[in-house]
């Protein structure tokens, strides 16, 4: 094996081969708590409470060019500069969010594309649509600057598809700050080749996350709506492997697959491929799915099911060389972390430049074309200033959102369209 191969595999450490790991990331810890000045917002206690309560008991870290990888896709790789910087920002105090303990935004999706080959049975971005875009590079760069100067520790580049403006992307992230965010990209793999991925890790891509939501190829084609969509997709995980680039997947949950226990021969198949996390994505009443029926949603059977499935993926000796399987919907549980959209931890600008307190909840808090993304933030912030400990907002305000909808006003609903009914639901 060359050495480049050599550099760019995946290895995962489990059971007792990854006590000196968590050892070596406990002795790291120190320059926090020595340097109280530059991290006054650590917090030592917080992690030890996590893990004493296991909230966060991290079974599995995943390495790729000597660094390592956390489940939780809202952390930067270890060590580095971008999580250094999310500590300094209270990044680990996840329990305070929304307080003066955590100042630091996990996670922002930027749609920065509306073009797309595929048309995806369930797709969040269905109504911006379009073959020209309607927000410019330069706009999106002086986003990405305002975000970075609130502290963020991940930049998602989605769409759309984000390789159809391929050159945009790539100035996006050359003028990204690399010290202070890891940059990812969200993509269905079409338009993926060996050169584009090689180029988008100069130009500082950290990791990609690839759509594969079947292990039947002709099943991932129908449900992507393209025909080659798997095969795109297998590619395109392998070619950013290979340029340096940390590969993951993004897996739409179906009932077919949750129902007929085929979760676990889809694992199987992720296994062969050769990726370092799965990530486990729930339907929402938006996009394509927002105006149909209840049928595709999940039930509370369901969600156990993913639930089995995502702890013995993760525990059980079993898989100690699988894949992490990632499900953020079972951290923001009520009872947990709750609902931490809105900038407690993440947020989204769709492809027509509308903030998004999160990528499943159509409602805009202003337009980046429009207005400052500082006062747009803060209108945002000052709606959710804490985590909702109830069930998913955008299953709670779904028959409202459609209400407004049904009445002319276009989505995503603007804030103030919605405000009574958001406080009386949400507070």
């Amino acid at each position: 094996m060359s050495n480049s191969k050599e550099k760019n595999k995946l290895k995962y450490y489990s059971g007792w081969k990854l006590t000196p790991y968590k050892i070596k990331y406990i002795l790291s810890l120190g320059k926090y708590l020595f340097q109280k000045k530059k991290y006054s917002l650590f917090r030592f206690k917080n992690l030890y409470q996590y893990r004493k309560r296991k909230i966060l008991d991290i079974p599995k870290f995943v390495k790729f060019n000597r660094q390592y990888y956390a489940p939780i896709l809202r952390v930067p790789r270890w060590p580095s500069k971008p999580y250094d910087h999310m500590v300094a920002g209270g990044g680990l105090n996840l329990a305070a969010s929304g307080t003066s303990l955590k100042t630091q935004i996990d996670s922002v999706i930027l749609g920065i594309t509306r073009k797309c080959n595929y048309r995806c049975q369930h797709c969040y971005e269905y109504f911006n649509l379009a073959k020209e875009d309607s927000v410019p590079i330069e706009r999106w760069k002086e986003i990405v600057k305002d975000i970075q100067n609130l502290g963020v520790s991940i930049i998602v580049f989605s769409g759309g598809e984000p390789m159809l403006r391929f050159d945009g992307l790539l100035e996006l992230l050359e003028c990204g700050d690399k010290r202070i965010s890891d940059f990812h990209v969200h993509t269905s793999g079409n338009g993926v080749t060996s050169d584009k991925a090689l180029a988008l890790k100069s130009a500082g891509l950290t990791a990609a996350a690839v759509a594969l939501d079947d292990y039947i190829p002709n099943r991932q084609d129908e449900f992507r709506g393209f025909d080659g969509a798997y095969k795109e997709a297998t590619q395109a995980i392998q070619y950013f492997r290979e340029a340096g680039v940390f590969p993951y997947i993004n897996m739409f949950l179906r009932k077919n697959l949750i129902r007929s226990e085929e979760l676990w021969s889809y694992f199987q198949h992720i296994k062969r491929l050769n990726v370092g996390i799965v990530s486990l994505i729930e339907p929402k009443p938006c996009g394509r799915y927002f105006s149909i029926d209840g049928s595709v949603l999940l039930s509370e059977e369901d969600r156990k099911t993913i639930t089995d499935f995502f702890t013995e993926a993760n525990h059980s000796r079993n898989f100690k060389n699988y894949p992490y399987v990632a499900y953020i919907n079972y951290y923001e549980k009520p009872e947990l972390f709750g609902c931490l959209m809105g900038g407690l931890s993440h947020f989204y600008i769709n492809s027509m430049g509308n903030v998004q307190p999160c990528i499943f909840l159509p409602v805009t808090f202003g337009n980046i074309m429009e207005e400052k993304f500082s006062a747009i933030y803060k209108r945002m912030r000052e709606a959710i200033p804490k985590p909702v400990h109830k069930s998913c907002p955008s299953l709670l305000l779904s028959k409202e959102i459609k209400e407004k909808r049904d009445h002319g006003i276009s989505l995503p609903v603007p804030y103030e369209e919605l405000e009574k009914e958001w406080h009386s639901t949400l507070d």
